[in-house]
């Protein structure tokens, strides 16, 4: 009987476990996940990949080309946005920023690369890919 008090009181102190009758178990935490960037772009970085873009003339090879020179590194929001402005077409910008999305290491300031897409609709749909 002392035992099975002496589980209670610490079975009631943690606030991450379930009692059952023989046992008590601990529930793993929910631990934030941290994001560790090896290669972080700088702005020559992005200045030239911007460039390499460029370079192509069709949509599809640009994107081609952007997936290809971003890929492995990360970025800020700021330098998501210059990317995008490789591109002329709204849709194509549209499909980057999502792309680039997993890569920035300032998701709080997004915003910003959702403000520089021109149409709403394209804004909206930014704004529920962010909030999935």
């Amino acid at each position: 009987m002392k035992k099975l008090f002496y589980t209670l009181i610490a079975a009631s102190t943690l606030s991450a476990c379930s009692l059952l009758d023989s046992a008590i178990i601990i529930d793993k935490p929910n631990l934030p996940t941290v994001n560790i960037c090896d290669n972080v772009a700088t702005d020559a970085d992005v200045t030239n990949m911007v460039s390499k873009i460029k370079a192509k003339s069709f949509k599809e090879e640009r994107m081609a080309r952007a997936k290809l020179v971003t890929k492995d590194y990360c970025f800020v929001s700021n330098q998501v946005v210059n990317i995008m402005d490789a591109f002329s077409f709204e849709n194509a910008k549209l499909e980057i920023a999502k792309d680039l999305y997993d890569q920035t290491t300032d998701k709080n300031n997004y915003d910003v690369v959702v403000d520089a897409l021109v149409h709403k609709a394209d804004r909206d749909e930014l704004n529920k890919f962010i909030l999935q």
